[in-house]
This record gives C-alpha cells, structure tokens and sequence, in this order.
C-alpha cells in the first residue's frame, strides 16, 4: 500500500546541503519508506510529543518518520547524522 509522504520543510532544508547524489539516493530511499513504512524502520524512538516516530538509518543519517494510518501518510520529521 502506497502512503502519501510529507517532508518537513527543516528535511527539506537539510536534503539542500547534501551532494548531488546523496539527495537523489535520500530521496530514493524517502519513496521506498513511503511505499512499505514498517520494512525499514531500524528501531523506535519518541518525538517532543510523546508519540512513538520510526527511525530508518541510511547512507549514515537517521530518517525520523511518523506512519499516520488514519491519514495514510508517511511523515518525515527530522533528518540527522546518525551515531
């Protein structure tokens, strides 16, 4: 099942002090996150809120995502080195 995906506009920002080709193999990886959520999550972490976000480490960043099934959206949150 296809969700539709969300970017936040500070992921956006981020994704523009990347190289050419790390943006596009983000990107890529973005649409595949959109596509299956739940395949690429590499462990759970909390957001300000309280609400548990998904984190998928990749090319050495971690992607924090939220999956809203009531809306079927796939929200990227934060965009960050990982450790």
């Amino acid at each position: 099942m296809d969700y539709r995906l969300f970017i936040a506009v500070d992921v956006v920002d981020f994704l523009q002090t990347l190289r050419r080709s790390q943006r596009q193999e983000m990107l890529a990886h973005f649409r595949r996150l959109r596509n299956s959520p739940g395949r690429y999550a590499d462990y759970q972490d909390s957001d300000e809120v309280g609400r548990r976000v998904e984190v998928s480490v990749f090319g050495g960043f971690a992607i924090y995502y939220w999956v809203d099934e009531a809306d079927q959206h796939v929200k990227i949150l934060k965009l960050a080195t990982a450790d």
